[in-house]
């Protein structure tokens, strides 16, 4: 299934007579609802994000649209934070219903506006027809029906939908069910099949002229490093087909240093908190960490949210001129990972405070290196939570006020998060790609329990995700230990 917000979520079950093979709508339990708005309605498996509304197909909007609420769309979900219709994560939509797009349905074939009922044919097999085949292009028939072959999205790899038996077959490194399945993180791998930029772990979604479908891709920006994007598969997949040697020491290629397990159990880059460090995507300056006007710890670092073009949507934060600011990625003094010991702030071996780690267990410079009492922190300045004694660091919603505060040790729902070890449990945060500004709320947590409000471990059925908090290792979902209060992994 295809992702269209940046949340931490669940890979769902897929409903009814097509749960047996289809893998782009995630696991084997079977779970089945549907939203209706008194006009007919679209059924969608397992349960959607946001108001509930859905439309009852005869003027709905396609994906991209602008929208002021799910009912408007065809795929039953607007976008709170863009305005536009997208999918909601981890749900597709069952044969019959309207879509704009074939990665709207559990099947991936939208043939003349409904999902089908038959799984999309593999790439390079024989077809009639481009909405059957899964790449969406059946080339050389010569005729309705003359067979032509299904011409492939991604010549380097199976894109969600197609036949696979392993994960290292598919550009989403999940085969689930011998299908490949795009489930492996909360957003589309690069090189996956997407239909619009905000469901690309990269930000974009790049498609040829005429195609409602194309690959995700990742900006190439002047000044940024090739590390990996918050989302990206880093490490193994639950059948090897990533690699075989467990989480990556210090975090692998990732640009937050931080490659821990999904829902699934494929291993991505974790979304750092507060401000974007170096190489992460941002949408504005003041996404990354060391823009003008955010608090450094020391001199001007002037970072820059880089973009190879003024009208990309997202860009990757430079590496500034300067030292490196509060909130980008640094070695803890007792710790040999290879990055900088040499923040704004001053030197981490003659101050290892300058260096700590955040809510997920990322180091990260410091503004002063002294957090003070957690009580007196609230709405003080931060980079990341880092600054903030253990917990979070939001959006400021104070006009020319620091970009991000510290607030609470979980936010509930509706509040403002950077990400989501920054909710309470069970709570996903809600980000476009690229923006350090989200909202705590909707989704469910991957044991398929109900996202809970409050507390440390949520409600009954609900586990802790990746860095929030926790009591004991039974809080944590995946089987994440419970490290100093928070779900994550001692630092290595």
């Amino acid at each position: 299934m295809t992702r269209r917000w940046w949340m931490i979520g669940v890979a769902v079950a897929v409903a009814g007579p097509l749960a047996s093979g289809v893998a782009g709508c995630g696991g084997d339990d079977t779970t089945q609802a549907s939203s209706d708005d008194g006009g007919g309605g679209d059924a969608l498996t397992d349960r959607t994000v946001g108001d509930g509304g859905v439309g009852d197909g005869s003027a709905c909007l396609v994906t991209g649209q602008t929208c002021s609420g799910n009912g408007d769309c065809c795929s039953a979900s607007c976008n709170t934070q863009m305005h536009v219709c997208a999918n909601p994560v981890g749900v597709c939509k069952q044969a019959g219903t309207t879509c704009g797009a074939s990665n709207e349905c559990c099947t991936f074939v939208c043939d003349q506006g409904k999902c089908g009922a038959t799984l999309c044919i593999s790439d390079n097999q024989a077809c009639t027809s481009n909405a059957s085949c899964c790449g969406g292009r059946c080339s050389g028939g010569g005729g309705a029906d003359a067979a032509g072959t299904c011409t492939p999205l991604n010549s380097g790899c199976s894109t969600s939908g197609n036949a696979c038996q392993r994960g290292s077959d598919c550009c989403s490194s999940l085969c689930t069910n011998g299908r490949c399945s795009s489930q492996s993180s909360f957003c589309t791998q690069t090189g996956d099949i997407c239909s619009t930029n905000t469901e690309c772990c990269g930000g974009l979604c790049n498609k040829a002229v005429g195609m409602t479908i194309g690959v995700c891709a990742v900006p190439s920006a002047p000044g940024v490093g090739g590390c990996t994007v918050s989302g990206e598969v880093c490490g193994a997949t639950p059948d090897g087909g990533v690699g075989d040697g467990g989480l990556p020491a210090c975090g692998g290629s990732c640009c937050s240093r931080s490659c821990a397990p999904y829902g699934t159990g494929v291993e991505i880059c974790e979304p750092p908190s507060g401000c974007r460090p170096t190489g992460e995507l941002c949408r504005i300056d003041k996404d990354c960490c060391g823009a003008p006007g955010t608090p450094t710890g020391g001199a001007a670092s002037d970072v820059h949210c880089s973009k190879a073009n003024s009208t990309d949507p997202v860009g990757r934060c430079d590496n500034g001129n300067r030292c490196s600011p509060a909130g980008n990625i640094c070695r803890l003094a007792t710790n040999s990972c290879n990055a900088t010991d040499r923040c704004c702030a001053g030197t981490v071996q003659q101050n290892p405070a300058l260096c700590k780690q955040d809510l997920l267990g990322i180091p990260r410079c410091t503004i002063t290196g002294d957090c003070g009492d957690a009580g007196s922190l609230q709405g003080k300045p931060c980079a990341s939570s880092a600054d903030c004694c253990g917990i979070a660091c939001v959006p400021n919603n104070v006009d020319g006020g620091a970009p991000f505060v510290c607030g609470t040790n979980c936010v509930p729902r509706t509040g403002g998060c950077t990400t989501t070890a920054d909710c309470c449990a069970g709570i996903i945060c809600v980000l476009p790609p690229g923006s350090s500004s989200g909202t705590c709320g909707g989704g469910t947590s991957p044991d398929g329990g109900t996202s809970g409000d409050s507390g440390t471990s949520g409600d009954a059925g609900t586990c802790a995700l990746f860095g929030q908090l926790c009591s004991q290792a039974s809080d944590c979902c995946n089987g994440v230990p419970c490290t100093n209060g928070r779900c994550n992994f001692p630092i290595r």
